[in-house]
């Protein structure tokens, strides 16, 4: 279940040029970059590290391509969203 969390929060974003972006896209793609990289080695197949790992990039491609306004917005949310699967996961 927590991979499951964590890999929906994590669908979309990953490592684009950050000079261009909102501090608050900053702020949250190094959030979730630190938690890819605290994925335990061996609890995830290569098959399935791998396709989060371009689904990251995919969305933070997507990301850089909306105004200014819109990746405040997106990256706020996301930042809300990794919020809410934090405290989801400290419960349990």
């Amino acid at each position: 279940m927590k991979k499951l969390l964590l890999s929906v929060v994590l669908l979309g974003f990953s490592a684009i040029s950050m000079a261009d972006l909102p501090e608050s896209c900053k702020t949250y793609f190094d959030k979730v970059d630190g938690l890819v990289k605290a994925i335990p080695e061996g609890s995830l197949t290569k098959q399935q590290s791998d396709m989060i790992k371009q689904n990251l990039e995919i969305g933070k491609q997507q990301i850089s391509s909306l105004s200014a306004d819109n990746q405040d917005s997106a990256c706020k949310q996301g930042l809300d969203l990794l919020k809410q699967v934090e405290a989801s996961l400290l419960k349990k």
